[in-house]
C-alpha cells in the first residue's frame, strides 16, 4: 500500500503505470481555532476527561470501544503504546461511569497545529460534545488549526465535522498492487 497526495499527479500516474490501483481516498480536513468553536450540551451521564490511558488495562478498554466503534477495526496494542510516546500526545474520552463511549485523540503536527484523529462514539451517545471539548483545548494550549483524516466514503462523519468547522485541505490517494 501506498499513499499519495492527490495533487502529486506525476507521482500517481508512475504508480499506476506499475500497475497499482486506487483502493481508497483519505479526506484530510482543516479546523481554524481562531473562529469561534460552537458550545454541545454533555448529556447528564457523560463526562469528559483528558484521559492518559496509563496503565495497559485502560489500554485494552479503549482498544475495545474503538473496535465496538469501528465494527471490528481497530488499532493493536503496540500500535497505540506507540502513538502515546508521539508529541502532544493525549485522548478526550467520554465515560459513562466506567464505560468509555467516545473518544479524540490529539498529537502535535507542529507549532501551530495538532491533529484530532481516530474519532470515535459509540452508536447510543453521538453528540459533538468531545470533538467541541478537545478543539477548545488546543485553541487554549495556544494551538490556531486542527487535522483530521477521513475516509472519502464516510458522508456522516464528513458532514459532522463539516458542520463543526473542518473544511477540506487535500485529498490522500490509497494506491494497492491489484
Amino acid at each position: 500500500m501506498k499513499t499519495i497526495d492527490a495533487a502529486e499527479v506525476e507521482l500517481l500516474d508512475y504508480y499506476l503505470s506499475k500497475g497499482f490501483v486506487s483502493t481508497k481516498n483519505h479526506f484530510v480536513m482543516l479546523r481554524d481555532l481562531t473562529e469561534p468553536i460552537p458550545k454541545f450540551p454533555q448529556p447528564n451521564n457523560i463526562t469528559i476527561n483528558q484521559w492518559e490511558m496509563s496503565d495497559e488495562q485502560g489500554q485494552q478498554d479503549y482498544l475495545k470501544a474503538s473496535a465496538h466503534a469501528f465494527e471490528g477495526n481497530a488499532w493493536s496494542l503496540n500500535h497505540l503504546q506507540w502513538m502515546r510516546d508521539g508529541p502532544g500526545w493525549g485522548t478526550f474520552t467520554a465515560f459513562n461511569e466506567d464505560y468509555i463511549v467516545g473518544s479524540v485523540m490529539i498529537w502535535e503536527i507542529n507549532e501551530q497545529r495538532s491533529a484530532t484523529e481516530n474519532i470515535f462514539v459509540h452508536s447510543d451517545y453521538r453528540k459533538k460534545a468531545c470533538i467541541t471539548e478537545t478543539l477548545n483545548f488546543l485553541k487554549e494550549s495556544g494551538k490556531t488549526e486542527a487535522t483530521l483524516g477521513v475516509f472519502a466514503d464516510k458522508k456522516k462523519a464528513i458532514l459532522l465535522y463539516q458542520s463543526l468547522g473542518y473544511r477540506m485541505l487535500k485529498v490522500i490517494v490509497e494506491l494497492g498492487l491489484d
